[in-house]
């Protein structure tokens, strides 16, 4: 079997999946907050994909996030989750 995705310069495989296609999985979400495992199955990325997308995001300010316990941690929108 092979892989057809594109590589980038450093031979790792490209991004398909963009900042904006997770921000808007995550407005258009039925949910005020999501996890990271909903960010995979949403967009048909790995699990562990999401997670650090979702921590890139959480650095540059675009995502809030809160840990409901060790394991579980939950992202939101700012602004968009009255707590």
């Amino acid at each position: 079997m092979t892989d057809d995705r594109e590589r980038d310069t450093s031979g790792q495989f490209a991004e398909e999946t963009t900042d904006d296609d997770i921000l808007m999985a995550m407005r258009e979400s039925e949910f005020p907050a999501v996890t990271a495992r909903w960010v995979a199955d949403v967009l048909e990325i790995e699990r562990p994909s999401a997670h650090r997308r979702l921590e890139e995001l959480h650095e540059g300010g675009e995502v809030e996030r809160g840990k409901l316990s060790p394991r579980v941690v939950i992202w939101w929108l700012p602004g968009e989750w009255v707590q």
